[in-house]
């Protein structure tokens, strides 16, 4: 436990606290910084995974279904769940966001790497998770903390075709489905970006932290943190023994809903003026005592699903 905390965890956690200080101290263009994230080096790190992915289609298959089972019910529990502890309307679809949509880009894909130093599956498997949490993301989450007010469902679809994941998965599957090589100069320069993703992603996270204003600990602010970090990965290992997946694969997914929640879902919050003061505590919090459940987790699925 205390090795997974020191390897894996404690360097992430460098890095955050490195991106917090230099931002409290200088301060960086933060909407360049993600910008340059979400733009060059996620795309970029899709890219080689998916196309020089080994997963099988029934692998690819697995990893779906299980996003689509554990999204929809981790969804309905975490709603049912808000209604019963009696939050109004805007904060139960705010604190529904925060549990939903989770860090799997600048903090899961560091976490795979050091967890499985050297093997390709759970990179891969954080590939398609950073897939389908962005599209969920500005697709469901846009609805759902938007909540229909002006019109804003009509312009879900024209986000989905602004995100370049879209893209980069077309052009990924067919180049790989057609056994197109990818060009000598631009196969190095994409490799640069994908190794490049992980600093300056958890930099960004820890620059992205210094800029949050955090109020004071709520209620409503315990059921997030309790549900996205401690029920969401029992539901995780649920979901898994319930489809029949087992081993690397099992343990790669579980992970993978253990994160903290995702800096979008504070970014909607604030661009729809819904709670946007909660979603940024749960941002704040959850990151922080990640340290501690995310180890466990990790812990947890390579003891007893290996």
């Amino acid at each position: 436990m205390f090795d997974i905390l020191w390897k894996v965890i404690a360097p992430i956690f460098a890095l955050i606290g490195l991106g917090y200080v230099v931002q409290k101290r200088v301060g960086f263009d933060l909407k360049t910084l993600t910008r340059l994230n979400f733009w060059v080096f996620v795309p970029a790190f899709l890219f080689v995974h998916i196309y020089e992915s080994q997963l099988s289609g029934a692998q690819l298959g697995k990893i779906v279904l299980h996003f689509c089972v554990f999204f929809s019910l981790l969804w309905i529990v975490t709603w049912t769940i808000a209604t019963l502890f009696g939050f109004q309307d805007r904060l139960k679809r705010a604190l529904t966001a925060t549990v939903l949509f989770y860090n799997s880009g600048n903090y899961g894909i560091p976490v795979a790497q050091l967890a499985f130093p050297g093997v390709a599956l759970p990179l891969q498997v954080q590939a398609a998770m950073v897939m389908m949490q962005n599209i969920a993301n500005f697709t469901l989450g846009l609805a759902l903390v938007a909540g229909g007010r002006g019109g804003r469902k009509r312009d879900t679809l024209r986000e989905i075709f602004k995100l370049p994941m879209i893209y980069v998965l077309v052009v990924a599957w067919a180049m790989r489905f057609f056994h197109i090589p990818v060009p000598g100069p631009i196969e190095t320069s994409l490799h640069w970006l994908e190794r490049g993703l992980v600093p300056v992603a958890v930099v960004t996270l820890g620059a992205q932290m210094a800029s949050l204003k955090a109020p004071p600990f709520s209620r409503a602010l315990a059921v997030s943190l309790g549900m996205r970090l401690l029920f969401a990965p029992v539901l995780g290992f649920a979901t898994v023994w319930m489809l029949g997946i087992r081993g690397e694969l099992a343990q790669a997914l579980v992970i993978s809903t253990a994160f903290p929640t995702a800096v979008n879902a504070a970014l909607l919050a604030l661009e729809f003026d819904n709670e946007p003061e909660f979603a940024a505590a749960a941002v704040f919090y959850s990151t922080l005592l990640s340290s501690v459940t995310v180890s466990v987790v990790i812990f947890a699925a390579q003891k007893w699903m290996g």
